[in-house]
């Protein structure tokens, strides 16, 4: 396979095209572990300007598919301090039109710059734009709109090098908010853009593992702006460019035509009859009912009928409501910038509503209502953080100051928190937003002692609000109260918004989706198994750029998509299985692998699944047997479940020495 290079030295101001040949890197995680590896990018701060920047597209982009159009960013996170990737939707399309694969960025910019990549009529151009630091907080600062105001800055004075014949070519931008400069948890935004004018609604974000951090503290690079004219790859031996030639496969393989998979595989995030919402939000909100994460976790405590209670008066009666009467009935629904029948992003106003940002920065932050969320959730996103890790911040906090181990003059709020879900009424949703908002602002400009401490994160934060108010800890320490997964000595990454094992097992990736979510009970090493053998699966979409609302056909089909259009047969599932182990490869250079749950509420999330998983699916000797020990000793049993997950991955994944893991992390039984 032919892939189009570019490398570019933000330092010097210079670029390097070259060819890639290679039937071993079929995508775009190949390419980057490969790099990262040859540049030994694991000796170096995740924000040294050595630690390249990657983003690229996958070998099915420019055909017929939907879906396939998925952009993907892979480098060296700064929150986890892994490798790790993160990806957009649609966002792949421009770059394809700009005739690229991949995009190499090393080495910082003197001052900071838009990086504007095009090619048009077959030439190609690679700018540095400088932007002066002051000139950049004051676009940041216009109306508070943080990144949203860098995308218009960018957009208004750039679009014209996208116009041929008095037409805007097709182009994109990634932009850093304030959270990037700052912190290690900045994101990375792009939106839609049509005819050189924005689409609002349309928002994608690179969210996890902070590289909007790592575009602009490393590189010095604001914004990236890419597309083209270009329409070069030929696929062979089908043409997926043609529709006849694409329905054929789905049709012998599948049984049915490519636009009625995609429908089916993508019902839950159009529109699901049964539930009358669709969407992230709308389906899960439908569906999860006691399982909700609510009040930073701690409904995980509370009996099977108060979270009934507290789903159907807050959430089904208010909270989903809101969004069903004003952006379901209304049919708010768009794309992410691609044909597509998913039609995923449903939004109100200028922004999109997705379950997990409305999760973390709603009912597990204490807010129950649209406007109040939607205050904080566009504070959050203004300034450019990711808005699970952010959410998980804000619950924190909240609970700490419900706690007493936190004041309001600590946080330098006006208001206190009602965290109490015996207690709590839906005004105080809004007192719950209002603080948040503020923590927003602090973090992301620095501008409080408080705020600094979570300039890291939220591990690094417990144990600097440990350190200063640790006379204040008693029964309830700062770290009972955390949620993350740790990684190495200071990586962590906020966990999903599912109150499931799946989403605390010591895989390469987390914080994703590359592990069994499932509710129902699987014993520790099963579990291990089946969420190593999930991550493997993940990769079919991660890897090859296809968007994983898609996955209910593409897991099915990527291998001969792969066999018909791009000339290459591989056994993917060996060929993601082998790169997952060169991800690990990659990390224990870095001295950087998963570590056994420090927090007591993350012990707690697993002790209290486990008693809810027989509640609801009744009991068997396994998970009696689990109880049992969780009861006897909570922490040597979460040990023991942790070791049998990372024996389960291992037997999937085969990482290696299971002793050298305990080891180097001072194991103790």
């Amino acid at each position: 396979m032919m892939k189009k290079v570019i490398e570019i030295n933000a330092e010097k101001g210079s670029f390097k095209s070259l060819l890639l040949e290679s039937d071993n890197v079929l995508g775009v995680v190949d390419y980057a572990v490969d790099a990262h590896l040859s540049a030994k990018t694991y000796e170096y701060g995740v924000l040294d300007s050595k630690n390249c920047f990657i983003f690229g597209a996958g070998p099915l982009a420019g055909s017929k598919i939907p879906g396939t159009n998925r952009l993907i960013i892979v480098g060296h996170s700064p929150v986890v301090e892994t490798l790790f990737l993160s990806t957009i939707g649609g966002a792949a399309r421009p770059l394809y039109k700009a005739g690229l694969d991949f995009v190499k960025i090393e080495g910082k910019s003197k001052k900071p710059s838009v990086l504007v990549i095009r090619n048009i009529s077959g030439k190609m151009s690679v700018k540095f734009y400088p932007v002066e630091y002051d000139e950049l907080m004051d676009v940041y600062a216009k109306d508070e709109m943080g990144v949203y105001s860098l995308h218009e800055y960018v957009v208004g004075k750039y679009k014209d090098l996208f116009l041929k014949n008095k037409i805007y070519l097709d182009f994109r931008v990634l932009a850093c908010g304030p959270a990037a400069v700052n912190t290690n948890q900045g994101a990375i935004s792009t939106l839609v853009i049509r005819n050189g004018n924005i689409v609002k609604g349309s928002d994608g974000w690179a969210g996890r593992g902070g590289f909007g951090s790592v575009l602009f503290q490393g590189h010095n690079i604001a914004a990236v702006m890419f597309g083209g004219d270009r329409d070069d790859r030929v696929f062979k031996p089908k043409d997926l460019k043609d529709m006849k030639a694409v329905d054929e496969i789905f049709m012998e393989h599948l049984g049915t035509n490519m636009t009625d998979s995609a429908r089916k595989s993508t019902e839950k995030y159009r529109y699901v009859d049964k539930y009358k919402s669709g969407g992230t939000f709308g389906v899960n909100m439908s569906t999860i009912g006691a399982w909700l994460p609510m009040f930073n976790w701690t409904s995980v405590y509370l009996s099977n009928e108060k979270r009934k209670e507290l789903y159907e008066k807050f959430v089904v009666k208010h909270y989903l409501k809101q969004f069903n009467e004003e952006t379901i009935d209304t049919k708010l629904w768009r794309t992410c910038g691609e044909p597509c029948p998913a039609v995923c992003k449903k939004y109100k106003g200028d922004r999109k509503k997705d379950y997990e940002p409305y999760e973390a920065l709603g009912p597990n932050s204490g807010i129950f209502d649209q406007r109040a969320a939607e205050n904080i959730v566009s504070a959050v996103e203004n300034m450019g953080f990711d808005a699970i890790g952010f959410g998980n911040i804000v619950s924190f906090v909240l609970e700490c100051m419900q706690k007493g181990l936190l004041t309001k003059e600590d946080v330098e709020v006006d208001v206190e928190p009602n965290f109490d879900a015996e207690t709590f009424e839906m005004k105080d949703s809004f007192k719950h937003a209002e603080i948040g908002v503020k923590l927003a602002f602090d973090i992301a400009y620095q501008r409080t002692e408080f705020s600094k401490m979570f300039s890291h994160g939220i591990r690094s934060a417990v144990r600097k609000l440990s350190s200063k108010y640790g006379a204040r800890e008693g029964d309830v320490k700062f770290l009972d109260v955390a949620n993350y997964i740790p990684f190495g000595l200071d990586g962590y990454i906020a966990p999903c918004q599912y109150w499931v094992p799946g989403f605390y097992i010591p895989l390469q990736i987390q914080g994703k989706f590359y592990s069994y979510y499932g509710t129902d009970f699987y014993p520790p090493k099963e579990l291990g198994e089946k969420s190593a053998d999930r991550s493997v699966k993940e990769l079919f979409s991660g890897n090859t750029g296809i968007c994983r609302f898609h996955r209910g056909w593409s897991e099915k089909l990527v291998e001969t998509l792969i066999a018909e259009g791009c000339g290459v047969k591989v056994d993917y599932y060996e060929h993601c299985r082998k790169l997952l182990q060169k991800l690990r490869e990659y990390d224990t250079k870095a001295g950087v692998v998963p570590v056994f749950w420090e927090s007591k509420r993350v012990r707690d999330v697993i002790r209290t699944y486990l008693l809810e998983a027989r509640d609801v699916s009744g009991s068997n000797p396994e998970i009696e047997k689990w109880i049992k020990r969780f009861e006897k000793d909570e922490l040597k049993a979460a040990k023991a479940y942790w070791h049998d997950l990372l024996l389960g991955v291992n037997e999937n994944v085969s990482w290696g020495d299971i002793e050298h893991v305990k080891m180097h992390y001072a194991w103790s039984d």
